[in-house]
């Protein structure tokens, strides 16, 4: 079963699509009415208890496979029924109004469920990472309703042949080049190679490979080349890229081990034809990939504990050219070391930012004082500074770079990135990683990344991922935008800036001014900046 869920303001319009689509049916919910019109203004009078609440409706879609509709149309219905009973209790809306909508347009039997999130005491239902707790729902109704698991197109790590391609080999009985690269590289990854014998192996088949490293150890991508065709590893599907090797195919990878082996491996006698001028481009223009290590020897349960809590950053380049630094100093605040401490203590005073973590981003110089603002630098992928957000005393952020740059201020939990969350500026980047280090998540390695404009965001990176957060007020020009880059992003509408949540936490903690500190510092401990 698949399932999807959609935040909004306004339930009319809602209830128009839901209704207004060709064969829609109400077959149930906690509600009277039975056309938008009646449903909307019945949603109306619960929304009084909560007036300035913007983002009220909650859209859930549950479909199932087109194998699995019940014949009788009326125990198929009651089937529905259960289903987003169990599955709005699940999601803590047991004391909510609701409206199940059945539509039968398309192939697979789905229902749509207009919720509002306002709670019928006043109290209003948290949507913070809703995507994960739906997840969980949809696995346990599967098993409860014994229905097979439908993975959905983003999540699957192969591309599927095309028409063209079926035709190909139904007809000349011909595989593509994207499909014998596909067969070949599930081939040679059979008993879980490292990242040096997988290039090895392949090269030995035929193909080119070619990886691209940065100098700070982050991984540009891997592309493949046969017959003279060039294909990306997102081309071939999630599980060719350099991460996804790892993931789904069991190849091992650690930057100390191999990345001297990889970069011997790249040299022309290794190569069957010297990489073309076309091939050389898009390893160039391809977005760069986040590292993932894998341990030499079995972690302890602590070690993984304190490394899920560590901080990633990028280590300093090489000396710049005299043109360089000039085009740098036109794009970056020179530094005043005089002013950090008042700039410090304002971010900790105003931002309640652990002072831990201000002075380890200061150290690394991802956040240093330019008079009496704030500066917090973007960067790429591999740690070069493009340009920098500048915090005045206001609070008001602006940004430095002349030209659209992809470049974020980001910060990352060691691991292997499977997961990123995108936020407005730096301080809401860094308020949502410590909110989710304060409530101890199990999240997997997060990217947290801080923008002014969505052409900053590493899309072909974000497209890999395993999920992708947009956690930006959804009716922002910059949600909207970020959402047409990455429409499979989930989109995570905080009810008031991230700050704001981060410091009530702060706030509710604070029940004398040691417990205060000494609660300051266990947010702060375990963070880390390489």
């Amino acid at each position: 079963m698949i399932g999807k869920q959609i935040k909004g303001t306004g339930f009319r319009g809602c209830l128009n699509y839901v209704l207004g689509k060709k064969d829609a049916t109400l077959i149930g919910g906690t509600m009277c009415g039975q056309t938008p019109e009646e449903l909307a203004t019945e949603f109306a009078i619960a929304r009084q208890l909560r007036p300035n609440l913007k983002v009220a409706v909650f859209h859930a879609t549950l479909s199932v496979d087109s194998t699995e509709k019940l014949e009788d149309s009326e125990e198929n219905d009651q089937r529905w029924l259960a289903i987003a009973a169990n599955y709005m209790k699940a999601m803590e809306f047991d004391n909510n109004q609701y409206a199940v909508v059945k539509h039968s347009d398309t192939e697979h039997d789905h229902i749509h469920i207009v919720a509002s999130r306002i709670c019928l005491d006043g109290g209003v239902v948290d949507d913070s990472w809703d995507y994960y707790k739906s997840q969980e729902t949809i696995r346990q109704l599967e098993r409860n309703y014994n229905l097979e698991t439908v993975t959905p197109s983003w999540e699957t790590d192969k591309r599927a042949q095309t028409t063209g391609e079926h035709r190909q080999l139904k007809s000349k009985g011909n595989k593509s080049v994207r499909v014998q690269l596909q067969d070949l590289i599930d081939e040679v990854t059979q008993d879980n190679p490292s990242m040096p014998e997988f290039v090895e192996r392949l090269q030995q088949q035929g193909p080119e490979v070619q990886v691209g490293l940065t100098r700070t150890g982050f991984s540009k991508g891997i592309s493949y080349n046969l017959d003279g065709v060039a294909l990306s590893g997102t081309q071939l599907g999630k599980a060719y890229t350099f991460c996804g090797l790892q993931k789904h195919r069991g190849v091992s990878y650690d930057k100390g081990r191999d990345n001297a082996l990889i970069e011997a491996l790249m040299q022309p006698q290794h190569l069957a034809i010297a990489p073309s001028e076309a091939e050389e481009n898009e390893l160039e223009s391809s977005q760069f990939e986040l590292e993932t290590t894998a341990p030499g020897t079995p972690a302890t349960a602590n070690e993984l504990d304190s490394s899920q809590s560590e901080l990633v950053a990028g280590v300093p380049g090489t000396p710049a050219t005299a043109n360089e630094l000039e085009l740098q100093l036109s794009i970056l605040p020179e530094p005043d070391e005089t002013q950090w401490q008042k700039v410090r203590s304002h971010l900790a005073v105003e931002y309640s930012l652990p002072l831990e973590l201000l002075e380890k981003l200061h150290s690394h110089s991802w956040l240093y004082a330019d008079s009496e603002k704030a500066v917090f630098t973007a960067r790429t992928l591999d740690g070069e500074a493009s340009f920098a957000f500048v915090l005045d005393e206001r609070g008001n952020f602006t940004t430095t770079h002349p030209l659209s740059s992809e470049a974020a201020f980001w910060v990352a939990t060691t691991g292997e990135i499977e997961r990123a969350v995108i936020a407005c500026n730096p301080i809401e980047a860094l308020s949502i990683l410590l909110i989710e280090q304060d409530n101890s998540t199990t999240a997997p390695a997060t990217l947290y990344l801080g923008i002014e404009r969505a052409s900053q965001l590493p899309i072909e990176f974000l497209q890999e991922l395993d999920s992708v957060i947009i956690a930006i007020a959804e009716n922002s020009q910059l949600a909207r935008n970020a959402r047409s880059l990455l429409p499979n992003a989930e989109l995570v509408n905080p009810q008031s800036s991230w700050n704001d949540i981060w410091i009530q936490l702060i706030e509710q903690e604070q029940q004398t001014p040691k417990q205060n500190n000494q609660q300051y510092k266990r947010h702060t401990q375990d963070l880390e900046l390489d």
